[in-house]
């Protein structure tokens, strides 16, 4: 029995220049911190099966020293059990592609990181050979990031490999502006699920978060998405809390019409992620109140919901203040007019580079 992790020992994440174990580098690499790398400058090499593993075995012998790889440092995903010593991929994260077809205020690829581009190799053969190798065992988890899955081009052949065959559980963030029927066919056939972030209830909110007028076509195309039981229990709608945006009951009430009306019962509340980060993980009490406040009135309403990111990981035991309309009024008057630095995060686009209206 030792500390270790499930991904450090069985996990592999493709980017667009590394493959490593994972991708869930708990400081996101702002004090310079990496996921566990299995090779650099990596571009879609088919790396055999023996040199795969021992390359992941470093991280997984620092854990049975008794230590902690500098990679995984206060990682929530650290526990401790009996591990077993076999050789075999059971989740799967593809995050080595950026185009999207949306320009969403908070995403990650809109800086200078994480540049959109349609330059990247090729997924399919490494994931044929190493399936064919039988390393990837059935009923695997598929993660997909990077970009917009459905615009991707190898987004069908992708679903008929893993998810239409039901060979993978298989999770797919996606704006749903685009409709993918073979994305359809594995909700309703096989254990496929959909994320999809609406952030909003309204035409107005969608456009300036999404900074595109698409928000009709989601919602039909959400509908095309709910048309069986099965489908329907496949689509997680999710809320990102964005500061200034889109932070309050109202929209989210809204935001839960859209549900009950789609017959969607899984909602995921999340906070904007690049206003943890510059916060250093220390969320304002409104935002942790909010978040609450809204989870309760979706339970109440029936809904299925879960917090998502990293820093609602951080706060089950954190004793959330209890406000009033004046504390509120006073934390939301003070955020949205005389935080200078947070003003900014949302009035640049590229953490420097004027943002392109």
């Amino acid at each position: 029995m030792y500390k270790s992790c499930n991904l450090i020992k069985h996990g592999l994440c493709f980017f667009n220049n590394i493959l490593a174990s994972c991708c869930f580098s708990p400081v996101d690499q702002i004090n310079g911190q990496i996921p566990p790398l299995i090779q650099d400058n990596y571009w879609g090499e088919i790396i055999p099966p023996d040199e795969l593993f021992n390359r992941m075995d470093k991280y997984d012998k620092i854990f049975k020293e008794g230590s902690c790889p500098a990679e995984c440092r206060n990682c929530y995903k650290i526990e401790e059990k009996d591990w077993d010593n076999e050789r075999y991929i059971d989740q799967i994260t593809i995050t080595h592609f950026s185009m999207c077809n949306a320009d969403c205020i908070y995403c990650t690829n809109n800086n200078e990181r994480w540049e959109r581009t349609t330059k990247t190799y090729s997924i399919i053969p490494i994931l044929k050979y190493y399936k064919e190798q039988g390393i990837i065992r059935k009923g695997c988890e598929f993660h997909i990031g990077g970009g917009e899955f459905t615009i991707y081009r190898e987004c069908d052949e992708l679903l008929e490999l893993f998810a239409i065959n039901d060979f993978a559980r298989v999770f797919v963030p996606t704006n749903a502006i685009k409709y993918s029927h073979n994305l359809f066919r594995a909700m309703d056939e096989a254990t496929t699920y959909i994320i999809v972030s609406l952030d909003s209830g309204s035409r107005n909110t969608y456009k300036k978060l999404k900074r595109t007028d698409s928000f009709n076509k989601v919602i039909e195309n959400l509908k095309k998405y709910a048309l069986t039981q099965k489908s329907r229990d496949a689509i997680r709608l999710k809320y990102i809390i964005v500061p200034s945006y889109n932070d309050n009951m109202g929209e989210f009430k809204k935001f839960l019409k859209i549900a009950k009306k789609l017959g969607v019962q899984n909602l995921i509340i999340d906070i904007d992620a690049r206003y943890s980060r510059m916060n250093n993980y220390k969320i304002d009490d409104y935002f942790i109140n909010l978040a609450y406040k809204m989870n309760n009135l979706a339970l109440k309403q029936n809904f299925i919901t879960e917090f998502y990111c990293f820093f609602f990981h951080n706060v089950n035991e954190k004793q959330v203040k209890k406000g009033n309309f004046i504390t509120d009024l006073i934390t939301r008057i003070k955020f949205k007019y005389f935080d200078k630095t947070l003003k900014d995060l949302y009035t640049y686009h590229h953490y420097g580079d004027k943002r392109k209206d």
